[in-house]
This record gives C-alpha cells, sequence and structure tokens, in this order.
C-alpha cells in the first residue's frame, strides 16, 4: 500500500495514513491536555517516540485493512487531527476512535472526518461499529449520538478506565 496516497479527499477534508513526517503534530495531539485526561498517555514523549507510534499504526493498518488516518485540510494540507477504526479483540467488528488538535475542535471537522470513516465501513460489509467515550468525555459522547450511535453501556478493561461504550448499526 502507498502510505501517502488518499483514502477520502472531498473540498474541505483529506483522510489519509499517517507518515514519518506528520511526527511533530502527532508528538503535540498526544501531549495535549484533553488526550491524556480522556484518551490516556501511549508513551508518546519524543519525535522518535511519535515515528515509532506512526509506524505502528500504520503496521496494524496493513495488518487489519483499516485503522487510524490523518484528518487534513485538502487545500492546505494543515493537520487537524486523526480518525480512524480500531480492532479491540473484543468485537466482531471495528471500534471508531477520534482526536483532534485544539484548533480544529468544535469546527465540524471530526464529525465529516468521522462521517467518511463510517461511509467507508459500511461499504466494506461491516454489520456495525463500537466507539468508546471517558466518562467525562461528554463532547464526544454527544458527536457519537449526532452520528446515529447508541449508549449501550460501560466497557471494562485493564489497560484503562471504565468507558461508556456506543454501538452503530450499519446498513447492508
Amino acid at each position: 500500500m502507498n502510505t501517502n496516497a488518499s483514502i477520502f479527499t472531498n473540498d474541505k477534508i483529506t483522510l489519509r495514513p499517517l507518515t514519518y513526517n506528520d511526527k511533530h503534530w502527532v508528538l503535540a495531539l498526544q501531549q495535549d491536555p484533553l488526550w491524556l485526561k480522556f484518551i490516556g498517555s501511549k508513551n508518546v514523549n519524543t519525535a522518535d517516540d511519535a515515528c515509532d507510534y506512526i509506524g505502528k499504526t500504520n503496521a496494524q493498518r496493513e495488518e487489519w485493512g483499516y485503522g487510524l488516518l490523518a484528518v487534513e485540510l485538502t487545500e492546505t494540507k494543515q493537520p487537524l487531527g486523526v480518525c480512524g477504526l480500531f480492532n479491540r479483540f473484543a468485537f466482531e467488528c471495528p471500534d471508531l476512535g477520534f482526536a483532534m488538535l485544539p484548533e480544529a475542535r468544535g469546527t465540524g471537522i471530526c464529525y465529516m472526518a468521522c462521517q467518511c470513516v463510517i461511509a467507508w465501513s459500511s461499504s466494506e460489509g461491516y454489520r456495525f461499529l463500537t466507539a468508546m467515550t471517558h466518562p467525562e468525555n461528554t463532547a464526544s459522547q454527544k458527536l457519537l449520538q449526532r452520528l446515529g450511535f447508541k449508549k449501550q453501556g460501560f466497557y471494562f478493561d485493564k489497560s484503562f478506565p471504565k468507558q461508556h461504550l456506543f454501538r452503530l448499526e450499519l446498513q447492508p
């Protein structure tokens, strides 16, 4: 797979695989106070750590056929955050995940990126998607509900605190 190829592009946003050139903004995203509070540290503390994270993310995408993508403005190529699918190994279908840099929050960009990932998931034949949020992350919970996700209760895992669990049924 060409790691520089766009997965989705319109006049507003582009979703594409992460590259090592993204290391500085990936580091900034992972050091953002909201990332640390709601997602937790992934031990990305240096540009080299960010490169390792990008390499692992791309390897997972190669293995599973889906993964985390960079979200950027199409016209300027300004990075805005990440959006994509994860394999939590607990469900039959992937889990939607997203995080935006501070300047992209509240702009509708994350909603648009999630819609693209959901449409792709449906076209690939997935029956449903899951998503999880920190109990205090009301902004992400509202976004998921706006996208059509329904709260299912809580998800517990040793690797992170209790999460709200959401599910979206996809059209065949």
